[in-house]
């Protein structure tokens, strides 16, 4: 009997602790200039999708926000009907206490992380701002061609960039965890890392980044970069073309393969056109064939495009410019955008234009 009641405790303690971990953030605190309203606690899931944390509504600017969180993770505060958020890290088991308004007066207090990432981010922003303030002086010292002292200026201006430099790169190493990780991933998305640099500021991370929320958002967009990566298979996809066929890319038979990406509003890729039509005169032969996915809204405005300028390839579109789930699978930032396929559909090259593009075609289509 005492076994049983044992047992029965303990799963009770259990179930209990589970439901507070998911169960125990809470967030209290008042909005300036906005009476009542609703206010939601979101944090991202994967690169597309966020997650709602927790909501509530608020009468007189103040609110008790409850949310569920089974880790800490990077969330914001977001006003409903408004833009902009609140950054906080949103630790199991934390409360805090928020003041949020339009400025620089705002703040949210509470969780270890958060608030050490708070602290962390005062001392930095402080820094910078005597860094801005050197960089003014030096750039006047040398603009009135004072070398003597603006050198002198270039020296604290320096130490004061190490420092910072210094300060970052030990608050960092202190915290393996999703500090460390979110801070990567928005270095990443900056720079528009490419999947290289993205992998190599990804294995700078230690284990408790890569294991948390911004870790594996890291991770997902390397395997989304491998995907179209020279050497990849080349992900296959079906859009309609004019006269709404559905052409799916791999059935698209050729030697060698190019699928552009354009828009008839880009203006390099209409400049480009005719380079890329006298290429394909000139290949088509000899098994060149391309595919021009249209990034265009407009179907009259595609459609001219492709007859003045002679596209005589196959043109499709989903007619959902830059929210096409064919541009974000093949990662495009920028167009005209060209991949190159085999005959198997490998990418084999990327990003060719005119002369360099020319010679590829020779050399791979004898």
């Amino acid at each position: 009997m005492k076994r049983v009641i044992l047992f029965a405790l303990l799963v009770a303690h259990c179930v209990t602790a589970a439901i507070a971990q998911e169960s125990n953030i809470i967030i209290k605190g008042e909005i300036e200039g906005i009476k009542k309203g609703r206010l939601h606690l979101l944090a991202r899931t994967s690169e597309e999708n966020t997650d709602t944390l927790g909501s509530c509504d608020f009468k007189k600017g103040k609110f008790t926000l409850k949310a569920v969180a089974s880790e800490p993770t990077v969330a914001q505060l977001i006003v409903e009907g408004y833009s902009g958020g609140f950054m906080l890290i949103a630790e199991p088991g934390a409360s805090y206490r928020a003041y949020l308004c339009d400025g620089p007066d705002f703040y949210i207090n509470g969780g270890n992380l958060n608030n050490a990432y708070t602290a962390h981010l005062r001392t930095s922003d402080s820094l910078r701002a005597v860094i801005d303030e050197l960089q003014v002086t030096y750039d006047a010292h040398r603009s009135n061609r004072k070398f003597r002292s603006a050198s002198l200026v270039n020296d604290t201006l320096k130490r004061e960039k190490d420092y910072l430099r210094e300060l970052t790169n030990g608050f960092l190493a202190s915290n393996d965890n999703v500090i460390s990780a979110y801070t990567v991933y928005s270095n990443i998305v900056m720079r528009d890392a490419a999947l290289k640099e993205t992998k190599s500021m990804y294995a700078s991370l230690g284990e408790g980044a890569r294991n948390s929320q911004y870790g594996r958002i890291i991770k997902e967009r390397i395997a989304r970069l491998s995907k179209v990566a020279g050497g990849a298979k080349a992900p296959d996809f079906t859009l309609p073309d004019k006269d709404g066929n559905e052409i799916t890319m791999s059935a698209v038979k050729g030697k060698i393969k190019i699928i552009d990406f354009w828009a008839s509003w880009c203006g390099p890729c209409r400049l480009n056109n005719p380079a890329l039509k006298a290429l394909y005169d000139e290949f088509k032969d000899k098994g060149l064939v391309i595919i021009g996915v249209s990034l265009d809204t407009n179907k009259a405005a595609w459609s001219k495009a492709v007859e003045k300028d002679g596209l005589e390839w196959v043109n499709i579109s989903s007619l959902q410019g830059w929210n096409c789930e064919v541009v974000r699978l093949y990662n495009v930032k920028g167009v005209p955008a060209l991949f190159i396929l085999d005959e198997d559909n490998n990418i084999i090259a990327t990003g060719l234009r005119g002369e360099q593009l020319k010679s590829f075609l020779q050399e791979n289509l004898q």
